[in-house]
């Protein structure tokens, strides 16, 4: 199947997902679709899942999301996958830092909540600082959520 035609199958059955309309059987080809998506992003970024780890949990994604850290530092991620996000914040976070997260998929919901841990800090500025971040323990609802909002996001930049 030629790759434009591939995308847009896997459009409509992804807004067949968000919309709950599809049978048990059409969610699982959907969500090897989803790995079928994700494998060809990772290899054109030269990256390979993780051994156990579905690739359309592994993928990640250049993208904005406004996100608010330890309630008090608003700024928005530069990459996120479903296992953490990288973020420039003009606050001192350190290694091992754990904090709260409000992460903003889109305008209509509620904020994707819980807390992350920082995994390196590499100082941009004297007042800025870019952190790689990987989520603490999302589990299976909140990670479902983030890794829709992700395909959204992958979508978005194959047009309409």
């Amino acid at each position: 199947m030629d790759p434009s035609q591939w995308i847009a199958s896997f459009r409509i059955t992804h807004e067949q997902a968000r919309r709950g309309s599809l049978t048990e059987g059409e969610h699982k080809k959907y969500l090897g679709m989803r790995d079928e998506l994700a494998r060809s992003l990772m290899n054109s970024q030269g990256m390979v899942a993780p051994e156990g780890v579905p690739p359309r949990r592994a993928f990640k994604i250049a993208h904005v999301f406004p996100i608010e850290l330890s309630g008090l530092y608003k700024t928005m991620t530069r990459e996120i996958s479903c296992s953490g996000f990288v973020a420039v914040v003009g606050a001192s976070f350190k290694e091992g830092d754990r904090f709260s997260f409000a992460l903003n998929l889109s305008r209509a919901a509620e904020p994707l909540s819980g807390f992350a841990i920082v995994k390196s800090v590499v100082r941009q500025t004297a007042s800025a600082a870019k952190i790689t971040c990987a989520f603490d323990d999302l589990g299976e609802e909140r990670t479902s959520t983030l890794e829709l909002a992700l395909f959204d996001a992958a979508l978005s930049r194959f047009g309409t």
